[in-house]
């Protein structure tokens, strides 16, 4: 009987410690039900991406759609150790480096020009931005997207955050209300 207690009371640690694990890996309040993907940095397929962290994608429901508004319209939130907040340079570059590694294996080219990604300070958090990439996913075309960024630094626990919306629509189609309605998890630096 002592047996069972201790093995209940060890069984019920672990998945204690399971779901205080699955709150701290959310970095966006994915209100709107979207597909979700967490991918762990560093990544072996964009060997210039020097995070270490992860990411949290979040895809509207017809993101992988060429024929519908919502196509490469998702939200991308990066948590990642830093000393301090990273420059606008850095964040540019490791966009451009995450892109360049994402599109690299496709079918419908060997040889396309790399990401160009540009970004410029809209406040202290807040950026905007363009990025024009080789679409190695669905059209094997060169499109090009709008990007509403922010970052919030996290100085106790030496972690920044980095959210990106973007869409091929301009900003101020519809489309740019339902991705910023997509919110950071409250939780983020405790």
């Amino acid at each position: 009987m002592k047996k069972t207690i201790v093995q209940l009371l060890l069984l019920f640690s672990f998945f204690t410690v399971l779901s205080q694990e699955k709150e701290t890996i959310s970095i966006l309040n994915n209100t709107k039900n979207w597909k979700t993907e967490i991918i762990n940095f560093p990544i072996d397929w964009a060997p210039n991406l020097k995070l270490t962290g992860f990411e949290e994608l979040l895809f509207m429901p017809n993101w992988s759609n060429p024929k519908s508004d919502e196509f490469w319209s998702l939200v991308i939130g990066w948590k990642v150790s830093a000393a301090n907040p990273l420059s606008l340079k850095e964040i540019e570059y490791h966009f451009k480096s995450y892109f360049d590694g994402l599109m690299k294996p496709n079918h419908w080219a060997t040889n396309f020009p790399e990401p160009e990604v540009q970004f410029k300070k809209n406040s202290e958090e807040k950026f905007v931005g363009e990025m024009k990439f080789f679409d190695g996913f669905y059209t094997g075309k060169i499109i090009s997207v709008h990007i509403l960024g922010e970052q919030i630094f996290c100085k106790n626990s030496e972690k920044t955050i980095v959210i990106f919306r973007f869409s091929p629509q301009n900003t101020g189609h519809e489309i740019w209300k339902t991705l910023n309605e997509i919110r950071q998890n409250e939780e983020l630096c405790n």
